[in-house]
């Protein structure tokens, strides 16, 4: 990921360990009222309560921080809801762990756009706020058990999609 604004710059990657990033992201889903009783995150619903707005362009996927309370996400025009549906959850990882950095209790001080370009720690760690916001650890482990390990079902219920599941449940060690 790199953060664009006046003259590139590498964006700086949180410290929070990926334990915490869990945690905080299931946290703000919590604050915000954003969970349903099944685990369902309305990410939607999270974004307009943050004062973000979604734009659907032919542009990468991206956030653009004009302040807080004050940004746009990008959603290209080709993806599917379950990717639109991650694109957001990432896009606010990167507000939250990289634009309000948590760890330093620093809030961005200018304008920052963040697009998805290559891999990194702080695209890791944006990819694992997208997870355990949508997937809380305590439902997803509830659902998969109810739903007899059935990763479509699984996948259904949190409105993701099955590979997205499934790397969810690797990483919480139950088996597929």
């Amino acid at each position: 990921m790199t953060v664009m604004s006046q003259g590139a710059v590498e964006a700086t990657r949180s410290t929070l360990s990926y334990s915490a990033i869990a945690t905080y992201a299931e946290q703000i889903a919590r604050e915000h009222e954003v969970i349903d009783l099944g685990g369902r995150v309305n990410v939607h619903e999270l974004l307009r309560k943050l004062g973000g707005e979604i734009i659907v362009d032919d542009r990468a996927e991206s956030l653009e921080v004009r302040k807080p309370g004050d940004f746009t996400v990008i959603i290209p025009t080709h993806t599917s809801q379950l990717r639109d549906r991650f694109t957001i959850a990432h896009e606010l990882g990167h507000y939250f762990l990289h634009y309000r950095a948590p760890d330093t209790h620093r809030v961005g001080e200018r304008i920052a756009t963040f697009t998805r370009l290559g891999r990194n720690t702080a695209e890791t760690q944006a990819n694992v706020f997208a997870s355990n916001l949508l997937m809380p650890e305590e439902h997803f482990r509830a659902a998969f058990e109810q739903l007899g390990h059935d990763m479509a079902m699984v996948a259904r219920r949190f409105e993701v999609s099955v590979p997205a599941a499934k790397v969810r449940a690797e990483y919480l060690g139950l088996p597929i």
